[in-house]
């Protein structure tokens, strides 16, 4: 049996200066901070390298965001087109999750600073309840809430809707964990 130290079980702090990774802390305006990162990821010279790429760079923007003691959260707008959707022109399940991860995550940006969730930190547990066909040619609204943000655990709500009729689609549960960065031990 081979043991791991908690240690190297960690991330290094390299990975921080990954554009595209960490929340830009130093902008105030909650809805500018989340524009901010989708920019970053638009703007990055490893387009097409990851699997969110196309959705962050191309299918969502931001409509609205707000954060204050009683209330944080994001409203996305999402054009998904055929490469999200299935061969009956539905958004499909699996991309209807990751479109949640990632709104969900970016909703929480606004409550994270110096030291605290500067990183979206990972999934623990994301629970999708489809009601309604997302069709892939519709504009679709995703509503974020975050209900609990703590040191380490992080829960946010989400749901999509039909812009034009209104219609709930599906609804989402997304639970995170923030994540220690360690700074790597120099090679001598």
């Amino acid at each position: 049996m081979t043991t791991t130290s908690t240690a190297s079980r960690r991330y290094p702090s390299e990975f921080l200066s990954i554009p595209g990774v960490t929340f830009d802390v130093t902008i105030a305006d909650p809805a500018q901070r989340i524009r901010s990162y989708l920019e970053t990821y638009r703007n990055t010279s490893t387009k097409g390298t990851g699997f969110d790429d196309e959705l962050m760079r191309e299918k969502l923007e931001v409509v609205s965001a707000e954060s204050s003691p009683d209330k944080t959260a994001a409203v996305f707008l999402l054009r998904a087109g055929q490469s999200l959707s299935n061969r009956l022109g539905n958004i499909h399940g699996g991309a209807v999750a990751l479109i949640y991860d990632m709104c969900t995550t970016m909703s929480a940006a606004p409550l994270s600073r110096k030291g605290f969730w500067e990183f979206g930190g990972v999934s623990r547990n994301l629970s999708v309840t489809y009601i309604r066909p997302a069709k892939a040619d519709r504009d679709i609204l995703v509503e974020c809430e975050v209900l609990h943000m703590g040191q380490r655990l992080v829960t946010i709500r989400g749901q999509m809707r039909d812009k034009e009729s209104g219609a709930l689609l599906s609804v989402a549960e997304h639970s995170k964990v923030s994540v220690v960065f360690e700074a790597s031990n120099p090679k001598i």
